[in-house]
């Protein structure tokens, strides 16, 4: 039996030093689903896209034809993707791009943005829409004036995963025992199991029972967390059997 603790999650580092031959399992669970009953084999690939815009600041009252204000040019740029493809909007399978960060001045701006999908292939093409939105405004105001850095940061942890059944096989086993029924869908969040699946360890995700995440309202119940780990032991159990 292996044990594991993974720091730094929530900000994407959480698998960044984990040493999966040395952890030495030959699958695991991460404990990080949300309410009673969550069963998670299937996550977002996800990137991050850094747009940087370089505008031309002159003195307003004589900008005519010489000005190309980033702040504007930025509202364009986000003018330019879905607005129903926003987080805000979609819900199960859905993807979206999320404005997460902007910041800027007429002379330069910085958007920060996630993009995140199911489908590997409509992944690429939502980051694919992003390179195209600054190619349009660099027509439109001069080469270079739109940069996209994309770093992809994880992909979809079921690709990893289905070939190997006997694992969710398991958990739902241990669900039944335990008096748990399963809640299966897909993670809308990141999870470090999406990293340690592609590592080499494959790693379904199991309820912690927390709720209302990332705000105030945070809370894990008692019980919850309590029936958490009544199917963990029960797995191990079921395993040894």
């Amino acid at each position: 039996i292996k044990i594991g603790f993974t720091p730094d999650e929530e900000v994407g580092r959480g698998a960044d030093f984990f040493n999966v031959d040395k952890f030495g399992a030959d699958f695991a669970y991460t404990v990080d689903g949300g309410e009673l009953g969550e069963l998670e084999y299937e996550s977002f690939n996800a990137a991050k896209a850094t747009v940087t815009i370089k505008g031309k600041n002159v003195h307003p009252g004589y900008a005519k034809d010489k000005m190309v204000n980033a702040v504007l040019v930025a509202m364009e740029f986000n003018a330019l993707l879905p607005v129903n493809e926003r987080p805000e909007f979609t819900s199960g399978y859905d993807g979206f791009v999320h404005a997460y960060q902007i910041e800027g001045t007429v002379e330069a701006s910085k958007m920060v943005y996630l993009v995140r999908d199911h489908d590997r292939k409509l992944f690429e093409k939502r980051k694919a829409a992003m390179l195209a939105a600054a190619e349009f405004l660099n027509a439109r105001y001069g080469v270079n004036t739109v940069s996209v850095k994309l770093e992809d940061q994880y992909y979809n942890m079921g690709e990893m995963i289905a070939p190997r059944k006997e694992i969710l096989d398991l958990a739902l086993k241990a669900f039944e025992v335990v008096g748990v029924k399963p809640i299966i869908h897909p993670i809308r969040g990141g999870t470090d199991g999406s990293r340690l699946s592609f590592m080499g360890l494959p790693c379904p995700n199991i309820f912690a029972g927390g709720l209302y995440f990332h705000g105030k309202y945070e809370c894990l119940p008692t019980r919850s967390l309590e029936k958490a780990v009544e199917v963990l032991v029960k797995i191990v159990e079921l395993s040894v059997e």
